[in-house]
């Protein structure tokens, strides 16, 4: 999930950063800061593909094979692009933004923190898309995905510690916030039946702007834990991942 510098997107707290002016990226996880920004995913209804049969014939495996790669990845663009034809159609007259338009500022949050229009259409991309992708691949992996984990990892370690979402909710509820700085969240984790077990890391990516350069991950700015670091190597690194994280990006699809 345009690129604002991901909201807790990778971890908990609002993602700042010069990237985060001129694209939307995947930042529901902002709403756990900035809940305002949050207006409700919108519903989607898309038949399953013939690309994705191959899923539900293989059934639940111990490791993602190419057939269920290739449907899985089929999903995501598509409801990457989805999402974004959606909210600018329903919020810019379908016409693709101008760099001022994205850099524009239309609101403050709690903390009187500016947020740009990218940012805001980054939001409600990331929504949709992952009400989407909740809806497409039920059906194709069910038990076998999750959507936003919440990972707590210790490197002195290391232990990587799987934060139910009804752990993150009362957190939230009872002021808490605080206590999930440094949380890793990605958007989209392929899994053997356990969010630990993970198999596959996907995260949405939205250029605010068209580009013909790959939007890059986001690197953890200073004053973070992992200042400096990349938001993917921390995935290879708590979930002891085979593969590099994929970005799943309208327009381009899947960028390795």
């Amino acid at each position: 999930m345009f690129f604002v510098a991901v909201g807790l997107g990778g971890c908990a707290g609002p993602r700042q950063g010069t990237y985060a002016q001129q694209s939307f990226d995947s930042v529901t996880n902002t709403c756990r800061t900035q809940p305002a920004l949050c207006a409700g995913a919108e519903s989607v209804h898309p038949g399953i593909r013939a690309a994705e049969v191959a899923v539900v014939a293989a059934g639940a495996r111990a490791m993602l094979d190419e057939d269920s790669k290739r449907a899985v990845e089929f999903v995501l663009k598509e409801c990457a692009e989805q999402a974004r034809s959606e909210v600018l159609l329903r919020d810019h007259e379908g016409r693709s933004p101008t760099k001022e338009e994205c850099n524009e500022v239309v609101e403050r949050n709690a903390r009187g923190e500016s947020v740009t229009r990218a940012m805001k259409w980054g939001t409600a991309m990331h929504q949709v898309a992952l009400e989407c992708v909740r809806q497409r691949l039920s059906p194709l992996l069910p038990g076998r995905f999750s959507l936003e984990p919440t990972y707590r990892y210790d490197r002195k370690v290391p232990k990587t510690t799987y934060v139910p979402q009804e752990e993150v909710n009362a957190l939230l509820r009872q002021g808490r916030a605080a206590e999930l700085k440094g949380t890793l969240v990605p958007d989209i984790v392929i899994h053997e039946g356990h969010p630990l077990q993970a198999q596959a890391v996907y995260d949405f990516k939205f250029p605010c702007l068209s580009s013909e350069t790959d939007p890059p991950w986001r690197r953890y700015p200073r004053g973070h834990i992992y200042a400096g670091e990349y938001q993917h190597q921390l995935y290879m690194e708590a979930l002891e991942l085979s593969e590099v994280p994929i970005r799943i990006v309208p327009r381009v699809g899947v960028v390795r």
